[in-house]
């Protein structure tokens, strides 16, 4: 039995790296034609545009791991059948069941993963693909490596570290010089709060104020001053829902409860987040009935059309069910798990109906 287990794995495992391949290549391929149109806007080149598509490169596998798992499982379980193998399985007592229990097992690696780059992999990737797309298409400023985000209003040069979820700015630091190009004024805050006038109310600040005759040096609990930022240059630092981790999503939830702010959007994120190992297995699951009873005859082209057929809807259906419950005001657990309710349901009647 543990040969028919390892076999099985590593069939799966072919069928899905394969399918995961295409897959990503060929929405890669997608998402490249998309960039060309902005080439030559701003400082956007090629370049730029290859590296935009190669830092969401992850977050593809991510949105496409519950369809590819689907199709990989089709692919490997469908030569076993057309094959025969499967069929020769069964009759020495391999059992449906079994064959279930060795394709979700050997998934949990998928599923395992998704949650992996969910927490640790896509976000980061995502916000700085994002942030030097837009630096470059308009020309807003320059974001170094370590440096943070640098931009230039006239005399003064402001540098921002990161932004506080979209909320504020920390590590904000001003520099001033008048005409003749001296440094006249130094002001750096721990964090700056942008406020409903659109001004900054800035944090545990430091001031250093240089004249010709002597040098100031004073600490401020906060400070409040003009805009320094376009609104265009705050939104490069906002991060979207996309670009939290579970953890940070969780911790952003509870701050802006505190706050008194709506969460919906972002409760709805750590939900669809979650649910991804659980979307995953729910497609495992559904691969298993194209390939036994009377699906068993069925050629692989068209077990792979039904199956992209099923992945597709089953991913626009639970995009369009979040996005309507947010406007239906239902909770997001609810309109994230009913389709995984659902599909699974179906599943599992199905495989209830193999003979």
């Amino acid at each position: 039995m543990r040969i028919l287990y390892r076999y099985i794995s590593a069939r799966l495992a072919l069928g899905w790296l394969l399918v995961f391949l295409i897959m990503t290549a060929l929405f890669s391929i997608l998402e490249l034609v998309g960039q060309l149109d902005d080439i030559g806007e701003g400082r956007y080149q090629i370049s730029d545009a290859l590296m935009y598509v190669a830092y969401t490169f992850p977050g593809r596998i991510l949105s496409l791991a519950a369809v590819s798992s689907l199709l990989g499982s089709i692919v490997a379980l469908g030569s076993l059948a057309n094959g025969d193998e499967l069929l020769a399985m069964r009759s020495c007592g391999f059992s449906v069941p079994r064959i279930t229990w060795v394709v979700l097992r050997a998934g949990s690696v998928i599923m395992l993963g998704v949650l992996l780059l969910a927490q640790f992999v896509v976000p980061p990737l995502e916000q700085q693909a994002r942030i030097n797309r837009e630096l470059a298409l308009s020309d807003l400023g320059t974001l170094l490596p370590e440096g943070g985000f640098w931009t230039r209003d006239n005399n003064r040069f402001i540098n921002v570290g990161t932004s506080n979820y979209g909320e504020g700015l920390n590590d904000v630091s001003v520099y001033e010089f008048d005409e003749q190009g001296k440094p006249f004024n130094y002001i750096t805050a721990r964090e700056a709060e942008i406020g409903s006038d659109g001004r900054w109310v800035c944090l545990d600040v430091r001031q250093v104020t240089f004249d010709d005759q002597r040098i100031l040096d004073r600490e401020i609990p906060s400070l409040t001053l003009d805009v320094f930022l376009k609104a265009k240059q705050v939104e490069v630092l906002r991060v979207t829902p996309d670009m939290l981790s579970i953890s940070d999503l969780y911790k952003y939830i509870q701050i802006l409860r505190e706050r008194g702010q709506g969460t919906d959007q972002y409760v709805l994120a750590l939900w669809q987040k979650i649910a991804l190992p659980l979307k995953v297995a729910a497609m495992l699951l559904f691969s298993l009935p194209f390939v036994f009873g009377p699906a068993r005859d069925a050629s692989s082209g068209r077990r792979i059309t039904l199956g992209a057929i099923v992945g597709i809807t089953y991913y626009y259906f639970d995009q369009a069910l979040g996005y309507m419950g947010l406007l239906l005001a239902l909770h997001p657990a609810f309109t994230t798990l009913l389709p995984l309710c659902i599909i699974t349901f179906i599943a599992m009647w199905l495989l209830l109906r193999i003979p």
